[in-house]
């Protein structure tokens, strides 16, 4: 029955796909300046590869609309999403400065520039799920002001937030300020593009409710660098992207001082690699791993994920199909995507 039911809901996927076509960004009259609105719809099936029970489950991602423009020419933009899943809520805001030269000053909630994939687009993301560097570490949105530099070879980012020990904050639960520091290095180089950097969160958590001292915080430290490259010949292209995440978080093994806190090291990587043959199809892999606590054996976790994408129109209209195998239990997920 649940192969079954595995392939009725595939063959409707398909055929949904079939009969589908891309919109592109609309734009609308507004009272001052202009307003585009756009959108990424998600919904999917995922089945348990070893469950016989038949607790597979149509899912639906994201319902997402956006909106973004331009009040100010080349001075001043905003950008506004929303979520439609479940109640309707408000993702991101963010009012964009530039009138420093080569330089974005945003201020708002918004996703800040840390890890490779935690600021992307989610309808830009190659596979269903996040890598362990993002689910394990990712701040996601945050409160507060980033500026980002960029130049012909190197851009830069620098950001003051409310704090990644409370993510999707709203507001800030302690005095003390997270930092960002990242650089993104763009060599030049023929039939291909790439990209390499590093980054440091500098955070901070406030103490328990029962710690001698209120005023005092808890580090939450990571350290971090990626790469991606992009290489097309001959119409067939290939993907790679990595990344290594090391984290530092103190913790309370008493409710006293100082004395009384403990450190633990986490750290975790990804390794992915795709190949496009024909612009309709790309195969992919991924393998992820995090280790909770380095200074501990055999406590660590690891996934490898295999995977096909089909581009109707690009990332507008397309269809994902996932097979994660993680630790001793596998799954497949499929993806239906539509943005504009």
């Amino acid at each position: 029955m649940k192969k079954l039911s595995l392939f009725i809901a595939g063959l409707m996927l398909v055929s949904l796909f079939v009969g589908s076509f891309a919109m592109g960004a609309m734009e609308v009259k507004v009272g001052k300046g202009d307003l585009k609105i756009g959108g990424i719809l998600q919904a999917g099936f995922t089945y348990n590869v070893e469950d016989e029970k038949g607790n597979d489950s149509f899912t639906l991602n994201r319902a997402r609309f956006l909106f973004w423009g331009t009040i100010v020419p080349d001075k001043v933009k905003y950008f506004v999403q929303l979520d439609h899943k479940g109640s309707i809520s408000v993702l991101d805001y963010k009012a964009q400065f530039f009138y420093i030269e080569k330089t974005e000053i945003a201020v708002g909630r918004f996703l800040p520039n840390f890890t490779l994939y935690m600021p992307y687009s989610t309808a830009k993301l190659e596979m269903i799920n996040y890598p362990y560097t993002t689910t394990k570490y990712a701040v996601w949105r945050q409160c507060g002001i980033q500026s980002t530099t960029t130049t012909e070879y190197v851009d830069f980012n620098l950001g003051i937030f409310n704090g990644g020990d409370t993510p999707n904050n709203w507001d800030d639960n302690n005095d003390a300020k997270d930092f960002l520091v990242r650089a993104d290095v763009k060599p030049p180089i023929e039939e291909a593009e790439v990209r390499f950097g590093g980054y440091a969160w500098i955070g901070f958590a406030p103490p328990p409710s029962s710690w001698e001292d209120p005023e005092d915080t808890f580090k939450r430290n990571r350290y971090g660098g990626f790469a991606k490259a992009d290489y097309t010949k001959d119409d067939v292209t290939v993907r790679f992207r990595g990344e290594f995440i090391a984290a530092e978080d103190e913790y309370a093994n008493s409710y006293k001082d100082s004395e009384g806190k403990e450190t633990w090291n986490s750290q975790a990587f990804f390794g992915h690699l795709g190949v496009q043959p024909v612009p309709q199809v790309e195969f992919l892999v991924r393998y992820d791993s995090y280790d909770p606590c380095t200074d501990e054996d055999n406590d660590g976790m690891s996934a490898i994920t295999g995977g096909v994408n089909y581009y109707i129109d690009g990332i507008n209209a397309m269809f994902y199909l996932n097979f994660i195998h993680n630790m001793e239990q596998g799954e497949v997920q499929a993806q239906a995507q539509i943005t504009f």
